[in-house]
């Protein structure tokens, strides 16, 4: 089958280059890659000898005369895995000498190699797209519906402990086509060659679960070693994924957004943590800074989620009662400096410094948001709102300047 696949094309390719038109037979004897498109389909008698002999084998015009179609020549058997699956010959190379034997082995070899690549392609494209199966099954899981012992079973049919331990990952690349890839096979090229970067990074441990969700995000579900604490474990990722960053800087010029959730017991746990990581992922991209991995533990990230998780009629309520800094025409101004006052402990001396400014302009910017929005700028509680307000703005919008 796989012989069929790229017979026509390599006696193409190498009748162009040796200058000898170039046989290809399956396993049957029937021509299945031919210099003349006439002969296609047709049985070879003599390459069928060779597959039934297994040797290399030198064809004069007598042993072709009453064969129509047939030539002379010299033939090989084609060998994959030790069985026999066509054979190969050289039309016109009848002597038995150096140079016709060196020819058809080296033709003989490279049918071999592209069958063997070809056959490695395919096989890891079937255990990519088994594995990629077994992550959505995790991921679907739901223990009322599904079925936990067919599941677990799964699993270990393709080398896995679905009863380990397990924390999610999930790498964000950006959309390819945004960084000039266009051409879609390119794109996959870039894919398939980043999901097997990842597959090298994480190979230590033969359980870690690798794969994609989309096309420009991939996961991994991590199994922590019984020896290993949640820290070192998480640092340790941390480290695989600077060298990942790295590599995807000097080749592709792209960065990528990590997520790590957290752990849970269980399959179900997967899921969880897998939950826990996509709301990571949406939190650490609003996150300014030059970090690009993020924690579900972090607390920065705990308020950004809580941020996407209070109702939408609590901000709209805050919204309201703030309306008049809300839609200054120096909010961003404002804003940007109440933020920097929140960030630097309500401290104004630290906090104007923290601007670049002097500090009577710093408190004259205090005074009036506290006109705007008649709230108590040394209370910790009024101040608190008005902070989830202006960070839930920033989500909803784009970021604001730090000036």
């Amino acid at each position: 089958m796989i012989l069929k696949q790229i017979a026509q094309k390599i006696s193409d390719d190498t009748t162009k280059i040796i200058g000898y038109p170039v046989s290809i037979s399956d396993e049957n004897g029937i021509l299945i890659g031919v210099s003349d498109p006439k002969r296609l389909g047709l049985f070879d008698k003599l390459l069928d000898g060779v597959i039934k002999s297994k040797e290399l084998t030198y064809y004069g015009e007598e042993a072709a005369q009453d064969l129509p179609g047939i030539f002379p020549g010299v033939a090989t058997p084609i060998i994959l895995n030790g069985e026999v699956v066509g054979a190969v010959g050289l039309l016109g190379k009848v002597e038995e000498d150096t140079e016709s034997y060196n020819y058809i082995q080296l033709v003989k070899n490279h049918i071999e190699m592209v069958c063997h690549e070809t056959l490695r392609k395919e096989m890891k494209s079937i255990e990519t797209s088994n594995l990629n199966t077994l992550i959505q099954l995790i991921l679907h899981f739901d223990k009322n519906i599904s079925d936990l012992e067919h599941l677990i079973s799964y699993g270990k049919m393709l080398g896995f402990d679905l009863c380990l331990d397990r924390i999610c990952l999930i790498i964000e690349v950006g959309t390819l086509s945004d960084h000039n890839y266009v051409d879609p096979s390119v794109s996959q090229q870039i894919q398939a060659e980043l999901e097997d970067y990842l597959h090298h990074l994480f190979q230590a441990n033969p359980q870690n679960l690798i794969g994609h969700l989309h096309f420009n995000q991939f996961i991994v579900l991590a199994a922590l070693p019984n020896y290993q604490t949640l820290e070192s474990f998480v640092k340790e990722i941390e480290e695989r994924i600077k060298k990942f960053t790295q590599h995807l800087a000097n080749k592709y010029h792209l960065c990528p957004v990590v997520a790590i959730g957290d752990f849970h017991p269980g399959i179900g746990g997967f899921k969880k943590s897998y939950q826990n990581a996509l709301k990571t992922l949406s939190a650490g991209k609003k996150i300014s800074g030059d970090g690009n991995v993020f924690y579900y533990d972090d607390l920065s990230i705990k308020l950004e989620i809580l941020l996407n998780d209070l109702p939408r009629n609590f901000f709209d309520e805050l919204h309201g009662k703030f309306e008049s800094l809300m839609t200054h025409v120096n909010f961003d101004i404002l804003a940007s400096t109440f933020l920097a006052y929140c960030t630097c402990k309500m401290n104004v001396s630290e906090a104007a410094r923290h601007l670049y400014i002097h500090r009577n302009t710093f408190i004259y910017r205090l005074e009036r948001i506290h006109e705007l929005t008649r709230l108590d700028l040394t209370n910790y509680n009024h101040c608190l709102l008005l902070y989830l307000t202006i960070k839930n703005n920033q989500n909803r919008n784009a970021p604001l300047e730090i000036l």
